[in-house]
């Protein structure tokens, strides 16, 4: 059971004073790339090419234009969730609230009679129009379908939403913006833009041979040594009164430890090492003869994980066909990064940070077992950085 935080807000009830009339402009929406790091929607995702132009053979990836788009279209149906709030001042000169304007009004990307004319971005329903004379706080989050999470106290102010990663595996994006409607430097007939940004990490396993094998993968997962090693459920807090940007976590620590988190079991994925001396490792969470975990299988061997720090205990742990069987751990260290600084010093991070992938190989060699770790931003995919360990 997660444990929700309170969080102070004070307003005054807009039902005593006397509310301002929309107004005849509609608010139009442009969804920008995703900031660095990370670009586009659901999943693992990145923009269709890389930086040469050439397009990415591993389609884990999608657009958020495509995932938006309706079925019917050829589109996966989702949308972008909008809420917001409106201040303005009242004339007994009252700054008056009026929460949650919009609550996950459905953002879709489809062509629409009259509708944003800048784009496809329109909302599923009837348009909305602005109020003149305040100021609105928008908060936007991807996949809308992720409502059922979103805590009732919830406001553009303060959005809050549970996230259990041992439940679902959707890219959770979150964007915000400010539009103060009375500042004449503001044009209302120009899209409110949204840049999102990336709310979870990516971690995902590969296991290769350093001598001549051709063994099999099949099971993996994670597991806790102490309790609260590693979380998968969070409640997600983004937004204060005073620090619009804030985002913070409480976390839940579940599976308990000793159970078995993010579990897949396969019927064997081969990994080798041929005459050459070339390993070809196994992805772990593949989809191929996947007979149990099929949640952690749909991003081509990627897990979306809450941003946390690394206890340094953590194990991952996996089975093989010859191994029969035997559980082979491997603990996971504490450094999840070396980060070069200006002067060229080297900072160690030991957090899991959002919009970040981690990619750990594990190596069997005849007598041991040997640990490495890539980085990269989101849409980056790979690093020429490796920690090995």
């Amino acid at each position: 059971m997660l444990t929700l935080p309170l969080w102070g807000c004070s307003t005054s009830d807009p039902t005593e004073h006397a509310a301002p009339e929309a107004g005849t402009i509609p608010i139009v929406w442009n969804v920008g790339s995703v900031s660095s790091p990370g670009s586009g929607s659901r999943a693992l995702v990145g923009p269709e090419f890389d930086s040469e132009g050439r397009p990415y053979t591993e389609r884990d990836w999608t657009t958020i234009e495509q995932t938006c788009t309706p079925q019917a279209a050829g589109g996966e149906g989702k949308a972008i969730g909008i809420w917001a709030d409106y201040a303005y001042t009242d004339e007994r000169g009252d700054e008056v609230v009026m929460k949650n304007l919009f609550s996950g009004t459905r953002l879709i990307y489809a062509d629409k009679p009259g509708g944003n004319p800048h784009s496809w971005w329109n909302y599923e329903g009837d348009d909305l129009y602005w109020f003149l004379g305040g100021s609105y706080k928008f908060r936007a989050y991807f996949p809308q379908e992720l409502g059922q999470n979103v805590i009732s106290s919830a406001t553009a102010t303060t959005f809050v939403i549970e996230y259990p990663t041992h439940e679902m595996q959707e890219d959770l994006l979150l964007a915000y913006n400010r539009v103060d409607t009375t500042d004449p430097q503001v044009d209302l007939s120009l899209p409110v833009k949204l840049d999102f940004s990336h709310g979870l990490a990516a971690i995902r396993f590969l296991v290769k041979a350093d001598f001549a094998n051709t063994d099999q993968l099949t099971s993996c997962y994670l597991q806790n040594v102490e309790t609260q090693d590693f979380a998968t459920s969070g409640i997600l807090a983004y937004g204060t009164d005073t620090d619009p940007e804030a985002i913070s976590w409480v976390m839940g620590y579940y599976p308990p430890a000793t159970e078995r988190i993010y579990y897949w079991e396969n019927a064997g994925v081969e990994f080798s090492y041929d005459g050459a001396g070339t390993s070809h490792p196994a992805l772990a969470y593949s989809p191929e003869g996947c007979t149990a975990g099929e949640l952690f299988t749909r991003n081509n061997g990627w897990v979306l994980i809450l941003p946390q720090a690394s206890s340094g205990r953590l194990q991952f742990c996996f089975t093989t066909r010859n191994g029969e069987e035997a559980v082979y751990r491997v603990t996971i260290p504490q450094i999840t990064e070396r980060i070069q600084a200006n002067d060229g010093s080297l900072f160690e991070s030991t957090e899991y940070r959002p919009g970040r992938r981690y990619t750990y190989t594990i190596s069997i060699t005849k007598t041991d077992l040997e640990l490495s770790l890539t980085v990269a931003d989101w849409n980056l995919r790979e690093s020429s950085h490796s920690i090995v360990f």
